[in-house]
């Protein structure tokens, strides 16, 4: 029987002498975007989510047409940045009932037919938003509705995933839990079908805030 020593020895040797791959970072590796709140229309649409811009003026009537669009009679809010003080009138001026999370509970929050929440980041290369688990946000905006809206300062738009984990890696303090989402949740582990809505919501909405 090979011990594991052997076994390991014999692994090495044949590694010695071969080629390696270099170590080095290309200087061209990371893509170049031209125009990154473009990009990130482009790749959110891709994979079945829905890219809205707007300015600061016409955030809380942007949200209230998606809440419309879907006839949703219960909406679930964060008191998250940059979401607008005016959000919950504004809706329920449209008809839909609002719940604030986390101080409407658990049960309000799983009978609601839209979450809406702020985003720390978003992502031009890959149509990608980080939520927070942080409050005033949470986990159950973003994951239990059907409808998931994010709501992202254009200024918070990064080129790359690389560039992303440098901001993190640079904030003084991290939440327990960061989620990057790029549209609605989706799996393809039944006999390789993708079926959208699974674990999480079944439609995904990120407005761009351009003037703020």
């Amino acid at each position: 029987m090979t011990s594991q020593k052997q076994f390991l020895d014999t692994i090495r040797s044949k590694l010695e002498g071969g080629t390696r791959a270099p170590l080095a970072i290309p200087s061209d590796w990371a893509p170049i975007i031209d125009d990154p709140l473009e990009r990130f229309a482009t790749e959110l649409e891709a994979v079945h989510g829905h890219a809205h811009r707007c300015l600061e003026a016409r955030l809380s009537s942007t949200v209230a047409e998606i809440v419309t669009s879907y006839s949703a009679s219960r909406v679930l809010l964060t008191r998250e940045e940059p979401l607008p003080p005016d959000l919950a009138q504004v809706i329920e001026g449209v008809g839909a009932e609002v719940t604030w999370w986390p101080e409407g509970g658990r049960d309000p929050a799983e009978a609601a037919d839209v979450g809406v929440t702020g985003a720390l980041w978003a992502v031009a290369e890959t149509g990608t938003v980080v939520v927070t688990s942080a409050a005033p946000g949470g986990r159950a905006p973003s994951l239990l509705p059907t409808v998931h809206i994010a709501v992202v300062a254009a200024s918070r738009m990064v080129d790359t995933v690389a560039a992303l984990f440098k901001e993190i890696a640079a904030r003084p303090q991290r939440p327990s839990n960061l989620v990057l989402v790029t549209g609605p949740s989706k799996t393809g582990d039944i006999e390789n079908i993708l079926v959208q809505g699974v674990h999480g919501p079944k439609e995904q909405h990120t407005i761009v805030v351009e003037n703020l």
